[in-house]
């Protein structure tokens, strides 16, 4: 969690455009970045266990199986 109240920049959505995105702004040094991502906590064995890499992917805890 962030302790800072305001930010310089908010990008909602860490997705691969999100992710580009928050990243080259935050390479000004001067600037401060929010990245927000939707979803639980990360702590879950299924997400820091690489062999279980599979096993999140048809959890709807972890995916939440919209299509696009």
């Amino acid at each position: 969690m962030v302790d800072k109240k305001t930010f310089d920049y908010i990008v909602i959505g860490s997705g691969s455009a999100g992710s580009v995105i928050a990243s080259r702004l935050a390479e000004d040094p001067s600037t401060t970045v929010l990245l927000l991502e939707a979803g639980p906590s990360d702590q879950h064995i299924y997400i820091r266990m690489p062999a279980a890499l599979g096993f999140p992917l048809m959890n709807d805890r972890f995916n939440w199986f919209y299509n696009s």
